[in-house]
C-alpha cells in the first residue's frame, strides 16, 4: 500500500502524488461546497478553480479512470461523510462522498469511480446523486 510520505501537502488545499506528479485537490468537492454535483456541475466547478487558480494553476480537470486508481488501494482506510469504510488512500483528510464523477466522452453518460469498492459504473451526467468530484491537473491523462 502507498505510504503517506508520497505525498506532498502543499498547504494550500492541494497534494502533490511525488510518484505520478499529479496535484490533487486535498478535499472533495462535497467537504469544500456542502453539496451533490452533476457531471455539468462538475465541470463548472473545474472552471471555478481554474478561475480563482486554486494552488497557483489554472487547468484543474476531472480525473481520468487510470489517474483515480492511483489515490485508491482496496487496502486504504478511509471514511466518508457518513462513517462509512471506503478506500481512499489516507494522504486525503475523511470526510468526503465515495462516488465521484470521471473524465467524460461526449454524450450523456459519464462515469463515475466507488471508492468503497473500486468499480467505475456509467451514470447520466445530468443524475444528481450522491456525486462529487475530486479535481485534478498535471500530466497523466490516458
Amino acid at each position: 500500500m502507498p505510504n503517506k510520505e508520497k505525498f506532498i501537502d502543499n498547504q494550500d488545499g492541494t497534494i502533490t502524488d511525488s510518484t505520478t506528479e499529479l496535484m490533487w485537490m486535498q478535499e472533495d468537492a462535497w467537504q469544500k461546497e456542502a453539496k451533490w454535483f452533476t457531471w455539468d456541475e462538475a465541470i463548472e466547478l473545474a472552471n471555478y478553480f481554474n478561475g480563482i487558480k486554486l494552488g497557483g494553476f489554472q487547468d484543474w480537470r476531472l480525473p481520468t479512470e487510470d489517474e483515480i486508481q492511483t489515490i485508491y488501494h482496496e487496502k486504504a482506510t478511509n471514511l466518508d461523510k457518513y462513517g462509512k469504510e471506503n478506500h481512499l488512500l489516507s494522504a486525503f483528510p475523511s470526510g468526503g462522498l465515495t462516488t465521484v464523477w470521471l473524465k467524460g466522452e461526449s454524450g450523456h453518460e459519464g462515469t463515475l469511480f466507488d471508492f468503497k469498492n473500486g468499480e467505475f459504473r456509467p451514470m447520466y451526467k445530468s443524475k444528481s446523486g450522491r456525486m462529487t468530484v475530486r479535481l485534478v491537473r498535471g500530466e497523466m491523462l490516458k
